[in-house]
């Protein structure tokens, strides 16, 4: 397994609900950060698996 990146949470923050992973399978996805699609103004949430550090970006609701 690579090492973690330095300023992606290692464990899971108090009171967060985490989902399955894709990748490894454990519960340990958590919402991380959001962004603005510049062209149509959409808004998208980063989820950060915790344990194996992939990211997602699904679109959050407004």
């Amino acid at each position: 397994m690579p090492a973690k990146i330095p300023w992606l949470p290692s464990t899971p923050p108090p009171g967060a609900r985490p989902e399955r992973c894709p990748k490894c399978r454990r519960l340990a996805l958590i919402p991380w950060t959001l962004r603005r699609n510049g062209a149509s103004k959409a808004i998208f949430r980063t989820w950060i698996c915790t344990e194996c550090q992939v990211a997602e970006e699904r679109p959050e609701p407004e």
